[in-house]
């Protein structure tokens, strides 16, 4: 009888749910990239890089105010420049369980969301970035360090695609866990639709923004990669 009494708040409509996750994704995408040059700066100071300071581009990005110079063997060169990628990603996972955890606002939920599948799904992007000759990112640095460009690009295809695989299907049980609330999750065609919702969509529009800015390979494969990369999440659904 109470609760017939008190008004309750209806639920967003598929669509605004959607645009209001994309929205989200773009300050996530952006905390979740200053975040990885950050850690990515402290790793190389404490692997005896040096400091390199940070700067705000013209992109208000936040990006290394200097590079790394110097002889260093290949292992520190390897942890140094995946320490920010990965480390954003786990910092996402923390930030995401402990909103889970800990009751928090839906805006900040919804956020760590869409933090940690913007990092998580930006990984095998990195890493198929590796086999476009050329395409900046740590991958092609690491083999550039090694002196071997050209070395081993399509076993790191392969596994961008294996790491594409365990992400999608990781994002999409995280995306089920924050929305299950707002969408009917009784079937698997409910569910894959939460997560296109909630995740898929949000996370193709901001890796989509980081392409265009990173420009990490040739335009037919960033396209693609975003196409394979919702399928994934779409796919792998529970």
């Amino acid at each position: 009888m109470l609760d017939s009494l008190v008004p309750q708040r209806e639920p967003l409509s598929p669509p605004l749910l959607g645009v209001a996750c994309a929205l989200a994704a773009l300050p996530a995408a952006w905390l979740a990239l200053a975040s990885d040059v950050l850690i990515g700066s402290a790793a190389g100071s404490l692997l005896g890089f040096g400091g390199t300071g940070v700067a705000l581009s013209s992109w208000f990005t936040v990006v290394p105010a200097h590079g790394w110079n110097g002889s260093h063997p290949a292992v520190p060169w390897v942890l140094a420049l995946l320490a920010g990628p990965v480390g954003t990603a786990l910092a996402g996972l923390l930030l995401h369980g402990a909103t889970r955890l800990v009751r928090t606002a839906a805006w900040l939920r919804v956020l760590s969301l869409e933090w940690t599948a913007f990092a998580v799904l930006r990984l095998p992007a990195l890493l198929v970035a590796g086999a476009a000759v050329g395409a900046p990112g740590p991958i092609d640095e690491i083999y550039r360090r090694l002196g071997e460009p050209q070395g081993g690009r399509w076993a790191v295809a392969l596994l961008a695609f294996i790491v594409l695989c365990a992400a999608g299907a990781s994002v999409s049980r995280l995306a089920l866990g924050t929305g299950d609330g707002w969408m009917r999750t009784d079937g698997r065609a409910f569910r894959r639709r939460l997560v296109r919702i909630v995740a898929g969509y949000p996370s193709v529009v901001a890796l989509g923004g980081w392409s265009a800015v990173a420009l990490w390979g040739p335009a037919p494969l960033m396209v693609g990669w975003l196409l394979l990369t919702l399928g994934a999440v779409h796919a792998l659904t529970p």
